[in-house]
Formats: C-alpha cells, sequence, structure tokens
C-alpha cells in the first residue's frame, strides 16, 4: 500500500475534496510522512475543518468505517476503515509532521505556528497532536488556544467600580432591588466588575434590556461615554436589529437612564469594528457583540487581539443557536465551560431562562422549548393542536412531499405574499421612506435550512421571479424592478453596505431606481438609498436560508426544511427558524423529517471548552 492509497480511494468517489487530498500529499512529501496513516489523519484534519469543526476526535472515529456524517450528501462508494485509536495516536505522535503538544491549562502549550515566525522555539509542523486524542491543523490549534488564553484572562481580570453603594444604587434602580434570582442585574454586575461577561438567552429572555442597563450603568458611573462603549453583531442585519432594539431599551430605562435614548446609538458589525483604526479601537472601555453564535474561531481570535488591554468585553447570543459556518463554535463551547463547577469563566457566565416574548403556553414557545430539548413527540403536539379551532392556530405542520410540492408552494407565496408587494412598490401607494412601517422585511419570511438543491433558497428564489414574470409584475429584461428585494453578500466600506444588509428596490423622487435598506440610515440619519450601480456583491432573496436570518426577527414564518435524509436539518438549525417569529409559524416538512431534525444534534469538535473549563 502507498502512503496516499487510502486517501485516494476517499477522493476517488468524493468523500474528501480536491484541497484535501492535495494537503494530504503534501504532508506525504515530508518526512515523517510515508505511512498511510499520516496522510489519512491529515486529509480528515482538513474536511473536518471545511465541516466546521476545528478538530478531529480521533477516538470518536478510530476503527469505523468512514466516512460517516462528514460525508457530502451526493458522494458514493466505498469508504475506508480507519486505524484503531492506540495505534494511530502513536503512529502520529513520533511523526515528524505532528507537533504532541497539552492542551491550555495543562502544561506549557507553545503556539505551532505563531503569529511572530521569528519567535525562538516556535513549532512548525502542519498538525497537532494533544493530549486528549484531537488532531488539528496548525493554524487553528493556535486560533483555540489564543482564543482560549485570552477568555481565561479576561475572566480572571477584576475591573475598577466606584467605593460604596454607588454601584448597587444604580444596579437596584435599573433592574431591581432584590438582587435574588435577578439574572440581568446579575449579567450587568459582572459587566461591570469583570472584563468579561457572557449572557446566553433565547430571543425574548431579556439580552437587549440587561445590556442597556449596562450601558446606562457604565456611563453613569463614569466607568465610559457612549462614544467609548462600542456595540457590535457579526452581521448588517443583526447589527440594525441590535441598533433598533438597544435605542428602545435605554429610552424605557427609569429616572437618569432615559436619558440615553436621546444619545445617539450606533451599531457596526464586527468586521467594520475591526477595520477602524488603532487609535480609534484604544478609546473602547467597554465591546459588545451580540449574536456571538455566530462568530466563528478566527474571527474570535481577531476581536481579541484588538480589544484594548483594559477594556470589557460582553457576548450576547443563544448557545442554542446554530453556530458559525467557518470553524468553530465557540459561544457554546464557552457556556458549556462557564457551566460546570469551577470553571474560571463561571462568575463571567449569567443564563437568561424566562421569555418574556413567548407565553409559555402559545405555540411558538412550546415549539422551541420542545425543540430545544431534543424532544420530538412534544414538539409534534405543539404542531398539532388537540382540540377544534375557530381560528387557523398560530403554528402547524403541512407535508410538504416533493419537488413538485416545492413548485407549487412557490407558486402560491408569489401570489399571496411577493406579488402584492411588488405591486405596492410599483405603485409607490403608501411608501413612506421614513417610516417603518414601509419596511416589507418585518411581515413575513420565508426560511429554507437549504442554500441549494431542490429544496433550497436559490430555487425558491427563482420560482418567485419566474412567477411574477408570468403575471407581468417583472418585465424580462428588467434587472432592477421596483419591489425586488436584494441582500447584499460582501461587506463594502465605500457604500457603508456589509454582508448580510437587506434592500428592496424604490423609484425616487426624480424617478430613478435606487435600492433603499429600510433598517440603515444615511450619514444624516435619513434613509439609506443606495444607486444600483454602486451596490456591492448581492442577490435577490424572496426566501432566506437559516443562517442568513439569524439575528432577524418576522411577524410570520414559514420554514421549508427538506428531505428526511438531509444532514443539514439538525435541532439547532431548526430551533433558530422557530425563535425567528414573532407569532406566526408554518413548518413545510413531513413528520419524518420534523422529527430526524429534531433528534439530529450538530456535534462541532474542537478542545476550547476544556481548554476554559478549568484554571
Amino acid at each position: 500500500m502507498t502512503a496516499l492509497e487510502p486517501v485516494e480511494t476517499l477522493h476517488r468517489h468524493r468523500h474528501i475534496s480536491d484541497i484535501d487530498r492535495h494537503f494530504a500529499a503534501l504532508v506525504a512529501d515530508f518526512p515523517g510522512g510515508e505511512v498511510p496513516q499520516v496522510p489519512l489523519a491529515a486529509a480528515l484534519a482538513s474536511a473536518h475543518a471545511r465541516a466546521g469543526h476545528v478538530c478531529v476526535a480521533l477516538a470518536e472515529i478510530a476503527g469505523s468505517e468512514w466516512p460517516r456524517e462528514i460525508a457530502p450528501s451526493e458522494s458514493a462508494g466505498p469508504g475506508v476503515r480507519l486505524p484503531g485509536f492506540a495505534a494511530w495516536r502513536e503512529e502520529l505522535a513520533t511523526s515528524a509532521v505532528v507537533a504532541h503538544l497539552p492542551s491550555i491549562g495543562k502544561g506549557d502549550a507553545a503556539l505551532v505556528d505563531a503569529a511572530d515566525p521569528d519567535q525562538a522555539g516556535a513549532e512548525t509542523r502542519p498538525l497537532v497532536l494533544d493530549d486528549a486524542g484531537r488532531l488539528y491543523l496548525a493554524r487553528l490549534w493556535n486560533r483555540e488556544q489564543a482564543v482560549a488564553k485570552s477568555l481565561l484572562e479576561l475572566a480572571a481580570k477584576a475591573r475598577a467600580v466606584p467605593d460604596g453603594d454607588r454601584l448597587p444604587k444604580v444596579l437596584s434602580r435599573l433592574f431591581g432591588a432584590d438582587p435574588r434570582n435577578n439574572r440581568p442585574r446579575q449579567a450587568a454586575e459582572a459587566a461591570l466588575t469583570r472584563g468579561l461577561c457572557c449572557v446566553s438567552g433565547g430571543p425574548g429572555t431579556g439580552k437587549t434590556h440587561a445590556v442597556a442597563g449596562m450601558i446606562s450603568a457604565l456611563v453613569e458611573l463614569g466607568l465610559a461615554s457612549f462614544d467609548s462603549i462600542a456595540l457590535t453583531a457579526p452581521t448588517g442585519k443583526a447589527a440594525a436589529r441590535l441598533q433598533e432594539a438597544t435605542r428602545a431599551a435605554l429610552g424605557k430605562l427609569p429616572g437618569k437612564a432615559g436619558a440615553a435614548a436621546e444619545a445617539v446609538v450606533t451599531v457596526n458589525t464586527v468586521h467594520r469594528w475591526l477595520l477602524q483604526n488603532e487609535a480609534e479601537r484604544r478609546l473602547v472601555k467597554a465591546l459588545v457583540i451580540d449574536e456571538v453564535s455566530m462568530v466563528d474561531l478566527r474571527l474570535m481570535q481577531q476581536v481579541l487581539l484588538a480589544l484594548p488591554a483594559e477594556a470589557r468585553l460582553i457576548l450576547l447570543g443563544d448557545a442554542h443557536q446554530l453556530s458559525s459556518v467557518q470553524p468553530g463554535s465557540v459561544f457554546a463551547d464557552v457556556c458549556a465551560a462557564a457551566a460546570s463547577q469551577g470553571s474560571p469563566l463561571q462568575p463571567c457566565f449569567t443564563p437568561l431562562q424566562h421569555n418574556w416574548r413567548f407565553d409559555p403556553d402559545s405555540g411558538v414557545g412550546k415549539l422551541a422549548v420542545a425543540v430545544k430539548e431534543g424532544n420530538a413527540d412534544q414538539a409534534m403536539r405543539a404542531l398539532s393542536p388537540q382540540e377544534p379551532q375557530q381560528e387557523p392556530p398560530d403554528i402547524r405542520l403541512e407535508a410538504l412531499a416533493d419537488n413538485a410540492a416545492f413548485d407549487s408552494l412557490a407558486t402560491e407565496f408569489a401570489d399571496l405574499h411577493y406579488a402584492p408587494m411588488v405591486e405596492r412598490f410599483r405603485s409607490g401607494q403608501g411608501i413612506d421612506l421614513t417610516d417603518d412601517q414601509s419596511n416589507p422585511f418585518r411581515g413575513f419570511m420565508t426560511l429554507c435550512a437549504h442554500r441549494a438543491g431542490g429544496f433550497g433558497s436559490r430555487r425558491f428564489n427563482e420560482l418567485i421571479e419566474q412567477a411574477l414574470r408570468a403575471r407581468g409584475l417583472v418585465p424580462e429584461d428588467a434587472e432592477f424592478y421596483p419591489g425586488r428585494p436584494i441582500i447584499v453578500t460582501r461587506n463594502d466600506s465605500q457604500t457603508g453596505l456589509a454582508n448580510g444588509d437587506s434592500g428592496i428596490v424604490v423609484v425616487d423622487d426624480q424617478g430613478a431606481r435606487k435600492v433603499w435598506f429600510p433598517e440603515l440610515r444615511d450619514a444624516t440619519g435619513g434613509a439609506k438609498l443606495v444607486a444600483p450601480s454602486r451596490l456591492p456583491a448581492h442577490e435577490s432573496f424572496f426566501a432566506l436560508t437559516v443562517h442568513r436570518s439569524q439575528g432577524s426577527e418576522y411577524d410570520e414564518v414559514a420554514v421549508i426544511l427538506g428531505p428526511e435524509r438531509s444532514r443539514v436539518n439538525s435541532r439547532e438549525l431548526l430551533y433558530t427558524a422557530v425563535t425567528r417569529s414573532r407569532g406566526k409559524l408554518v413548518v413545510y416538512a413531513s413528520e419524518a423529517a420534523l422529527k430526524a431534525a429534531i433528534e439530529r444534534k450538530t456535534q462541532r469538535w474542537s478542545g476550547l471548552q476544556d481548554a476554559t473549563a478549568c484554571a
């Protein structure tokens, strides 16, 4: 057997990609990479990184037939039998291309591919094996160890607060006098007194109320100014939502805090904040990041490197939502570590559990809890009311058997939702670009689990535009027709648009076509209008993927899951989709597909939880 034979078998049957195969071949060319177990491990480390894992848990896959879950659905043909764990680990530990290092907190773990290549003693091996049998690409090991080290340092740093009773008095006025079972107050106290604060909770559990109180307390106690508190989110859509919600929450705070609503609260994307010059970033006293579940390992490392030494880092998110597309499940790992007894992160972590938006007996509330807990039977009961009702139920399950049914649904939605929207923007009647009520992206949204394929958002969007053309609402040669919804797919500093910003084509007072971004404002505080010729990369969207919808809320949501066998459908994806709705929800799927999604819990392999669970 040649060193690359198992790798070639996996590549030939499309179980791994070209880049995985090339990386394995590169490793095989180095001394120490000649035995098949080493390039095979390299290929799997690369493939798992593309699937969002930070490492490969060798003990989980050793001795089995591979591929398992990671294989692309369109792949065909046999896989390979992987080596047993003990023998495989021994072969890797003794190879010259693998660095065998302990984790943070378990020894002096040197960075393998240090940012400073001249650093004395820095390792330069392409793979890392840790003492728990996790195999990493060197760059991902570096990032994980750097993030763990920075988070532990932040958690250990106390932050100065005024002496005496000023702090408890301010907290009592903002959050109530009784600190017992007052989790928003506990979160605010952690944010004020520590370098790190993590707040996890689903939609409606009070994260925005908590952060508004934190901001007000920081300013009132003289620990920061509004200008020195940076509010950020991973996407433009999430940033716009945070800005709107924070301004509203500040305005509701009691006493002096109410004046905070008059302050200009501006929210940037995390990427925009990182692009600021160093002098601007040094002024930051507190950095707030919302929707942290979307932040991958690389982005978190960049944030921690850019954070001023004495600044507070406040992380808000929902640990049960989808993780980032890129490698890492940073927020879920941090929350899991903080929940363990003895973790240095424990005093920095506050889970919010009481839901102020959803009545526990509401359809969406029941379904969200059932999905989060992995209870498929309870979810089915929530979606199938037992008693006859006068009105249509707030939530329900509708069968969607095949591609033909998907096509029919697109035609139905074109007539019911999208044709009226296009007609409204064609006529311009009732459209006021200064009025939030004209925003078409708050009422109804279709969410697809998949982007590509027969049940994907891309195909759904094409079907809608075809239906609109058939009705004469969209000319054949018109690209920027009034009422066309547009989503930006790349950050652009020239226009100030970010990946995920949503706009719609309108006709301005001079009869020119512009794209209006309802959730953004221009430099003067007016409507954000951009000429089509200036738009960065973009596409139409009548439906979004569930990933794209994170950070958004809608009055009514339609969720299209797709086939039962799809690996994309998971508990985290369905929970994320369900909690986008403020009240009405229809899930289009078979019962089998729904149950399979609830029972399929996403697993992201990393060592971050272990690295931060103990000092």
